[in-house]
């Protein structure tokens, strides 16, 4: 049988009673349940005795690959590289956020937060803090971490996001996000929201 014949006579749905007394008036039915399973098995019979031109054969896609098929044809035909331009535009982006005035020199956060730079340097490898990084210039810390509730803010989704590198973590904390009403993580988080926040925090770069 072809394949959409198969399809149609696998998914017909089961003859019922009700059905079955719609004959009533024509025929004398003596036995309701066998009458029904009779024009089922009657049904099928008359679906394989049909034969489909080729050009009419339709192959039945598994959900496999149906999302196999959709998936491909989201996928660019060729991989976007970015272009000079491009990454002087990024870079030069990059530098203006690193040198904003809440993002602290290490020796800055260091004494503000009545530490050593050793054991800032210890925080930032244990991913206690989060630190910014371009190039040569050293790192920078944003100061929201001198405050203990969105220090832990932070560092919770720093645990949690070990493959996020560290700008786009900044980013998701620090600018607005529809799901706190266009206010930043940093800005709305309190000792008793952290949890809620960063499960904010986490839908927007797909943590889970």
């Amino acid at each position: 049988m072809p394949k959409t014949l198969e399809f149609i006579a696998n998914h017909l749905p089961r003859v019922t009673l009700d059905e079955v007394r719609r004959f009533s008036n024509t025929v004398e039915i003596r036995n309701a349940q066998a009458f029904a399973a009779e024009l089922e098995a009657f049904m099928q019979e008359r679906l394989e005795s049909i034969e489909l031109p080729s050009s009419m054969e339709i192959e039945v896609e598994t959900v496999e690959q149906t999302l196999a098929r959709k998936a491909a044809a989201l996928r660019a035909g060729i991989s976007w590289v970015p272009s000079q331009t491009d990454i002087q535009h990024g870079r030069a982006l990059l530098l203006e956020a690193f040198e904003q005035s809440h993002n602290l020199p290490l020796p800055d956060f260091a004494r503000l937060a009545n530490k050593s730079r050793q054991q800032i340097y210890k925080d930032i490898e244990a991913r206690r803090l989060l630190a910014l990084n371009v190039g040569p210039r050293g790192q920078r810390l944003p100061d929201w971490q001198l405050d203990p509730v969105k220090q832990q803010l932070t560092q919770i989704v720093l645990q949690a996001a070990l493959d996020v590198d560290a700008w786009t973590l900044y980013r998701a904390l620090s600018e607005p996000l529809e799901g706190l009403a266009g206010r930043s993580p940093v800005e709305v988080v309190t000792a008793d929201s952290v949890n809620a926040v960063a499960k904010a925090v986490f839908n927007v770069l797909g943590v889970h």
